[in-house]
């Protein structure tokens, strides 16, 4: 009888121990996504900044996607990717065949050209390559910024990996776990998702009191991530 109340009371011990080495292990992994996003993103651009690039010799070749056919009237999205040192960029604008048709593609804070924006960017650099394809060169991604297939999909089991140890782990520090838990679903993600990683819990080589001490609770949490941060975004962005 014993042993196994023992035993019993060994499962949470062993329970609790292997929750920082996963807390450890999927922090490393988001820290690796993180650093591995600079390289593998496509960067929001501007046909101004490819032209620039183009003029000092930066630009080897640029893919088209979506421009008017020869000869076709009316107007079009086209989208321009290029290699920018060990970034890759991309831009959007609308070509349009005339002036008529600028009006009718009018997109706000989209670059607008009138006429083939593929001669417009041979007659910069002659030595450039201008290449059509007819696949869809931005992809899904964080904002503007453009991410392949496989690491949409590993920021994602990141991500539900968190959320299992915020619902299954240890009780978290600084915050509670409806706190995290907004967070965690909030657009601030990105950040938040990391920082929950490195404060939510002892650091490697210190054992927890047990404590986790006054946290900030889930309704001020939501205040400030849906409500209060919002605002200060549109105020600071103008």
């Amino acid at each position: 009888m014993t042993t196994a109340a023992q035993t019993v009371q060994a499962l949470p011990t062993a329970r609790a121990v292997g929750w920082p080495g996963f807390r450890y292990g999927l922090l490393v992994v988001v820290l690796g996504l993180l650093g591995c996003g600079v390289f593998v993103a496509d960067w929001p651009s501007t046909l101004s900044d490819l032209k620039a690039d183009i003029d000092v010799g930066r630009v080897d070749e640029v893919r088209v996607q979506g421009a008017l056919p020869p000869g076709a009237n009316g107007y079009a999205t086209v989208t321009l990717a290029w290699d920018d040192g060990i970034r890759h960029r991309y831009a959007s604008v609308v070509e349009a065949s005339d002036a008529s048709a600028v009006q009718q593609g009018a997109h706000p804070g989209t670059e607008q050209v009138v006429g083939s924006v593929e001669e417009q960017l041979r007659a910069l650099n002659g030595t450039v390559r201008i290449t059509r394809t007819d696949e869809a060169i931005s992809r899904q991604g964080l904002g503007a910024w453009r991410f392949p297939g496989w690491f949409s999909t590993a920021v994602l089991l990141a991500w539900a990996a968190s959320l299992v140890l915020l619902v299954r782990g240890p009780e978290p520090w600084w915050a509670t776990r409806a706190a995290w838990g907004w967070g965690l679903f909030s657009p601030a993600a990105v950040v938040l998702v990391p920082l929950f990683l490195l404060l939510s819990g002892p650091p490697p080589g210190i054992a927890s009191s047990g404590g986790s001490g006054r946290r900030l609770r889930g309704g001020l949490a939501f205040m400030l991530l849906w409500l209060v941060g919002p605002a200060l975004a549109r105020q600071v962005t103008g």
